[in-house]
């Protein structure tokens, strides 16, 4: 199971998302730890909804131009570069049955 991410470049590092799952949230001191510390945070909630018989998300094209819009919106608003970048994070297949 794959999920699109975004990642912030802040003053030290990255802080990242996942849209897909509301308040799925990390960061890290480069791009790879922020990239291994959301797919940990995705993998926990991922497997607490399955716990709780929850379905797994849609991440769809109009979600993804959302948030995309939205931290752009907030970047220029804190006079933050206007720069993001996206990736796709798979997670284990063990823990999106």
């Amino acid at each position: 199971m794959k999920f699109t991410v975004i990642l912030e470049p802040e003053e030290i590092g990255y802080s990242i998302q996942c849209p897909a799952l509301p308040g799925c949230v990390s960061q890290g001191d480069s791009r790879e730890e922020a990239l291994s510390n959301i797919r940990e945070a995705i993998e926990g909630i991922l497997a607490l909804r399955e716990k709780h018989n929850m379905p797994f998300p849609k991440e769809t094209p109009e979600l993804m131009a959302k948030e995309i819009r939205c931290c752009l919106e907030d970047r220029r608003a804190e006079g933050l570069p206007l720069t993001i970048e996206t990736e796709e994070v798979e997670v284990s297949p063990k823990v999106a049955v």
